[in-house]
């Protein structure tokens, strides 16, 4: 694709208007730069995901506990698998920790568990 005449343009460029560069975007004259994720970040990813194997480990325990215990556990583990992923999206693993959060109440500690796990999520993504 043309870069139409920008040389040090290494994104996609359409019609001059609008630059897709790595994750930035830029419409018109503005632009938008994406900033680096900080190690911070990365480490609170990973404490997330500690937490969420603690919970998957506690709810497999307990299947039997719960009413809809299996379906429990295959939530957790796709929010697992969710976090695993290069860029987790942050309404999926908030939709299955909203599917899980109901399902442990009778629990307080779980639940409690769970409830913090959600703020992380809400707060890292």
């Amino acid at each position: 694709m043309s870069n139409h005449g920008a040389s040090d343009v290494s994104g996609i460029q359409a019609g001059r208007d609008v630059r897709i560069e790595q994750s930035a975007v830029a419409v018109g004259h503005s632009t938008v730069t994406g900033t680096p994720t900080p190690p911070e970040h990365e480490e609170a990813v990973a404490e997330l995901r500690t937490a969420v194997g603690l919970l998957l480990d506690q709810l497999r325990r307990n299947e039997e506990q719960y009413e809809d215990g299996a379906e429990l556990v295959e939530a957790a583990e796709r929010v697992d698998a969710e976090l695993a992923r290069d860029e987790p999206r942050r309404n999926i693993i908030l939709r299955w920790l909203g599917f899980i959060a109901p399902g442990v109440q009778a629990t307080a500690a779980v639940a409690g568990d769970v409830a913090a796990i959600q703020q992380s999520v809400t707060a890292l993504f």
